[in-house]
């Protein structure tokens, strides 16, 4: 039985546009998930920046502590170098306190850095919050639209499907078998438009025998990768 390029163009156009829907279909929960993969990952930056930073605080107030313990212990030696019963004591007091003293400026030099570390830690946690807060906002729109789209793409997928089912069953009947098989597993691969005379889908030539019968209107599926092929627009006689 023949068939006409019309017939066979129709069908792949069908099939192409299927492909289409469903990559969409497809890429919109894949989308999401990137979108909600990227708060994740921005989650965790913002817990472990908050994390750095209240080791830090900790760390500085511990500092802090030992200042001011060693500044005590400092004046609890003044008040025993005014009441030294030697000059040995009273040098070995004065002695204890330069050294008290030399090391209370560097804890000093530490904690004031310390400070300075948690002025830019913080900074740095402010904007991973804020980070934070974009992507969670960006996650909620893209999951909105994808939800959106996703339904309008369910509803077109279900007409396509519809428009390629009365298409099929105006196939001839002596190679719908065949049509049946290789669509079933290739969809749009199963049909390929003839450049010159190169099959589309594989660019393997047609032998002259093959090209007559395409003339003819006969079907015709490709010796290399089984598709059915069809003439392009304007070449074929049942056109």
């Amino acid at each position: 039985m023949n068939i006409t390029g019309t017939a066979l163009r129709e069908l792949h156009r069908i099939h192409k546009q299927l492909t289409d829907l469903r990559g969409r279909l497809e890429r919109g929960p894949k989308q999401v998930a990137a979108s909600e993969g990227a708060v994740r990952r921005l989650e965790l930056d913002a817990e472990q920046a908050k994390e750095t930073l209240k080791k830090a605080r900790i760390a500085s107030d511990d500092k802090q502590l030992q200042l001011k313990s060693r500044e005590m212990k400092i004046d609890d030696l003044k008040a025993k170098l005014n009441i030294a019963n030697s000059n040995k004591e009273f040098q070995t007091l004065k002695d204890q306190i330069a050294a008290d003293l030399q090391a209370n400026s560097v804890l000093e030099d530490e904690i004031f850095e310390s400070l300075e570390k948690i002025d830019l830690l913080a900074e740095t946690l402010t904007k991973a919050d804020a980070d934070l807060a974009g992507a969670r906002a960006e996650a909620s729109k893209v999951k909105t639209r994808i939800d959106g789209e996703q339904a309008n793409l369910e509803s077109e997928l279900a007409r396509v499907q519809g428009e390629l089912k009365e298409a099929e069953a105006n196939l001839p009947s002596d190679y719908k078998s065949d049509y049946d098989r290789v669509a079933r597993v290739r969809g749009e691969e199963a049909l390929a438009e003839v450049d010159g005379e190169v099959c589309g889908g594989c660019f393997q030539m047609l032998t002259p025998n093959m090209m007559n019968q395409l003339y003819l209107t006969k079907p015709v599926f490709c010796k290399s990768c089984g598709a059915l092929l069809y003439l392009q627009e304007g070449r074929q006689v049942g056109d």
